[in-house]
């Protein structure tokens, strides 16, 4: 006799994708593990590509040379010592091929106002007279700002900004001339 047993069925085992209670999220099978790895890599990649933007920018934002720097921190510039400054000859005045820049009047310093528009330039101040003589910045507070002394002969490379306003003065402060600098380097002779 060939008899067959009844089929038995499995244990009972509860769906997966039912939920357990109304309000709890329906059962899903899980495989391996879940590790936050993924989002680990993410957000450090997102912050390394953020950090190399900034360098980027700082780059593309920062003075191309070491003479120039920012209008701001003009003020912060040490001054020239006079012993760093060179001797001016007739001929090298001539020889500079620098366009002259007209003198104010020293009475103008009180009416002048700094309109710079960030483009960097350069004055060579040269002193022709028979005395000392100071160069100064007319900061953005209408204050001096010094920057070097000139003794009789002498010349001094100064690194500005177009509408930077220079004044030059005796020893005692008293103002000789004004000078306000131009797009195109150029040359500044202090007469008496």
């Amino acid at each position: 006799m060939t008899d067959k047993l009844p089929e038995v069925p499995p244990a009972y085992q509860p769906p997966t994708t039912v939920p357990l209670a109304p309000w709890e999220p329906p059962l899903v099978e899980t495989g391996p593990p879940q590790t936050k790895r993924g989002l680990a890599t993410l957000v450090i990649t997102l912050g390394l590509l953020l950090c190399l933007g900034a360098v980027v920018l700082a780059i593309r934002l920062w003075p191309q040379s070491k003479n120039e720097t920012s209008p701001a921190a003009v003020t912060a510039t040490a001054p020239v010592p006079e012993a760093t400054v060179p001797e001016a000859t007739a001929p090298e005045v001539a020889a500079t091929g620098l366009p002259e820049l007209p003198a104010l009047p020293a009475s103008a310093e009180q009416d002048l106002e700094d309109a710079t528009d960030g483009t960097s330039t350069a004055i060579r101040f040269t002193n022709t007279t028979s005395a000392t003589i100071s160069v100064s910045w007319l900061n953005y507070d209408h204050n001096r700002t010094w920057y070097a002394d000139l003794a009789p002969g002498q010349s001094y490379d100064q690194q500005t900004y177009t509408g930077h306003v220079w004044v030059i003065t005796r020893t005692g402060g008293t103002a000789l001339a004004l000078y306000v600098a131009t797009a195109a380097p150029a040359q500044a002779t202090i007469r008496q």
